[in-house]
């Protein structure tokens, strides 16, 4: 209760009886409860109210780090008239999006469906059996209003049209939400075409896809990242590296506590839109590592590094579990809750912070006295950070000291409020990403973190061979989806794949959310559901990226992880690639996600780890472009070996890296090992233990260098089928 009335007074909301939305383990919805208007969240006790009391319901989805979310409630449902004319007329449903995003997926496709956009908050008004027949997004108070009385018009003068409208909006829904698969396969080439038929639609001056608002589209630009590393495609990194270049100069990526903000109100990336979200930080810092690795641009790592620290200095719960978002709203001096306020600067507000070295940076971020935004200024560059240094004639420590400075200044304004929800499937995405960047930045202590993340996962919303989604103020609740099952067993793959030693016992945790994911959401020859029960509409199968992945492209990706790194032929995953296949390749912008598992599925993982015949060999390439070098870290399972360079018996496969198909010289190869072992009756050449090769490398000057590693790996009993690595170096 003192944290409802603290909300109230921090927003200057007028306190009023609390509505059924009291109690509820969310922030978004808490921060509604004490509104006249009568809101009950979703379920059966409202649903079965407006059935037996013949009344429209009214819908609203947000989330609590949602601008206009917080401007309707202010003007809409914290009006009194208005809250008279809603509970007068209908019953009122409140959402939040994050807890339950099977509903929010429907109630947005509804949206677009009937307006041709969507967003939050969505407004949905649907008759007493659940049906929609109207939808919008944020409505000003007066045009709500009119909503409001010509809806309540209709139904009273023609409600059997209105009726029959919703009901065949409805079918329509059901329809698109549980269509039929149509089976089939897709090749690598025609995968390859759609990458480059989206990067068509590239700014190519600011990077990104569209015009304004501009969103960050990390699955598409994963996707093609990926393609980048599978095939060396020159168009389709530049599409990616163009994409993030203009959002680490822009005003999206926070120069001063690092991290990016969700998405940019113009095309050049400058003027944010300004909530910080756990997925954006996962998934843009998991493309930062990727270009990375196939660049070695330095500002990349730099940004990576940065999100990282931020999200780990600000969004960690003590329990090591990851919070959801931090509001794009704070308080002014004024009292007055404004979009940005804690982001933006002045000259003067920079100058007294960092006193005499002001100028530098005032200049440096083009700070000037009425900035762009409400007065003020957003922090952005013209140049990359390190060419912008460079040419400034200033010390990157010097910098990101002075940055620190501003940084400690800015947390002395009042902090946007931090939802404090723990999400299974964010926190999934930020675990992968961790893992992965322990390993391509040298930082132990993100292993760490991503570690102590998913233990407390397993330990405390992992229960009876079922996962809850939510864990907020103390208490894990709302049964997991098809992506929390799907990204959280993602990331148990990741902890395996970056194990500093032995990381095989991840892999039980991800078999046993895998064997679940299957028996709650899978069906024959179907895409899978996205809950176990149907609710809302009906029964729905995700498709489509939305700020994260689809949830069938994770449930594939699991899948299929889950068979290659425990070397079997297994059901599930081919099963579910011909189920997603043709859908994918037909509507490749919105399904980029469930492209980029069918790849793997088809030809591996061409990611930074590479393993060979289930785990048996892991392999990790990262180039050092100051020296022209490749190195390449080979570990072994344990009781596996691989062939040497030259194995001795004509039968086995010897151990080849090659550049541009030229061999690498003998000398480069580790001294072998003489051993005999059970199927052989003479002795072998070959490596049992981890080691590093080097190899020099030269990129031409028109694209990446090509290296290709061959390699078969043994145990004392067999020797599987040789297995060839290219790895494209830019």
């Amino acid at each position: 209760m003192r944290f409802l009335i603290f909300i109230s007074l921090l927003f200057g909301a007028p306190v009023h009886a609390q509505n059924q939305l009291a109690g509820e383990a969310s922030l978004y919805l808490q921060q509604h409860a004490n509104n006249p208007v009568d809101w009950y969240p979703w379920g059966p006790e409202a649903l079965s109210k407006a059935r037996d009391e013949d009344k429209m319901i009214f819908v609203s989805v947000g989330y609590a780090a949602c601008h206009w979310c917080h401007v309707m409630e202010e003007e809409s449902f914290e009006n009194e008239a208005i809250a008279i004319l809603l509970n007068k007329n209908f019953i009122n449903i409140k959402i939040d999006r994050e807890r339950r995003p099977d509903l929010d997926e429907q109630f947005s496709l509804v949206t677009t469906m009937l307006t041709g956009s969507s967003g939050w908050p969505t407004s949905v008004f649907m008759t007493p059996d659940a049906e929609p027949f109207y939808a919008g997004t944020y409505f000003p108070p007066d045009a709500f209003t009119q909503v409001l009385n010509t809806i309540t018009d209709v139904w009273a003068e023609d409600r059997p049209a209105l009726t029959a409208e919703a009901f065949a909006i409805a079918n329509q829904m059901r329809d698109y939400l549980d269509q039929t698969a149509i089976l089939g396969e897709v090749s690598g080439a025609e995968i390859h075409a759609a990458a480059l038929q989206q990067i068509t639609n590239l700014d190519e001056f600011y990077g990104g896809f569209g015009d304004a608002p501009k969103f960050p589209r990390e699955s598409l630009l994963l996707f093609l990242m990926d393609q980048a590393m599978r095939t060396g495609d020159d168009q389709v990194l530049n599409a990616v590296t163009t994409t993030l270049d203009g959002m680490i100069k822009g005003g999206i990526h926070d120069h001063v506590g690092g991290g990016f903000h969700r998405y940019s109100v113009d095309p050049e990336w400058h003027i944010p839109h300004f909530e910080k979200m756990l997925y954006n930080q996962a998934l843009i810092g998991r493309l930062l590592l990727r270009a990375y690795l196939a660049t070695g641009n330095p500002d990349y790592a730099r940004a990576a590094t940065r999100t990282f620290d931020y999200v780990l200095r600000d969004m960690r719960a003590a329990n090591g579990g990851f919070y959801g978002a931090e509001d794009a709203d704070s308080l002014n001096k004024q009292n007055e809750r404004v979009e940005g306020v804690f982001y933006s600067w002045t000259p003067d507000q920079i100058r007294s912070a960092l006193g005499a070295n002001a100028e530098d940076l005032i200049d440096m971020f083009e700070v000037i006295e009425d900035g762009t935004f409400e007065g003020a200024n957003i922090l952005h560059l013209p140049e990359l950070p390190l060419t912008a240094l460079a040419e400034a004639g200033l010390d990157l420590a010097a910098f990101d000291a002075v940055l620190e400075r501003l940084r400690l200044a800015r947390n002395l304004r009042s902090a946007p409020i931090k939802d404090q929800k723990i999400i299974v499937a964010w926190n999934g995405e930020m675990i992968a990403t961790l893992a992965e960047a322990s390993k391509i930045l040298n930082r132990p202590d993100y292993y760490t973190a991503a570690k102590t993340a998913a233990d407390f996962i397993l330990s405390d919303m992992w229960s009876d061979g079922m996962l809850n989604r939510i864990w907020f103020d103390g208490r894990a609740d709302v049964p997991a989806q098809l992506l929390d099952y799907g990204a959280f067993g993602r990331a148990l793959l990741a902890l395996y794949d970056y194990a500093p030693k032995d990381g095989a016992k991840w892999l039980v945790p991800a078999q046993r959310l895998a064997d679940s994911m299957v028996a709650n959401f899978a069906d024959p020859d179907q895409a899978m559901r996205m809950t176990a029960d149907a609710t809302g509409l009906g029964p729905f199968r995700p498709l489509d990226d939305t700020e994260t992945a689809a949830g069938n492209a994770l449930a594939l990706a699991l899948l299929d992880g889950l068979d290659r790194r425990q070397a079997r032929v297994g059901e599930a995953a081919p099963r579910l690639a011909a189920a997603l296949a043709i859908d994918a390749i037909n509507s490749p912008g919105q399904r980029a996600a469930t492209l980029r598992a069918i790849a793997e599925h088809i030809g591996g993982p061409v990611g930074p780890m590479r393993l060979s015949n289930g785990g048996a060999v892991r392999v990790f390439a990262m180039a050092d472009r100051a020296k022209g070098e490749l190195a390449v870290t080979i570990r072994l399972a344990k009781g596996w070996h691989i062939n040497a360079h030259a194995p001795l018996e004509d039968y086995l496969i010897g151990m080849e890296m090659a550049v541009d198909e030229i061999p690498v010289a003998t000398a480069t190869y580790p001294v072998a090992e003489i051993k005999e072992l059970g199927f052989s009756e003479t002795p072998l050449a070959l490596y049992e233990k981890g080691f590093t090769m080097t190899l020099p490398y030269k990129a031409p000057s028109d694209g990446p260098a090509r290296a290709r590693l061959t390699l078969q790996a043994c145990n004392d009993e067999v020797c599987l089928p040789p297995d060839d690595m290219i790895f494209w170096v830019w």
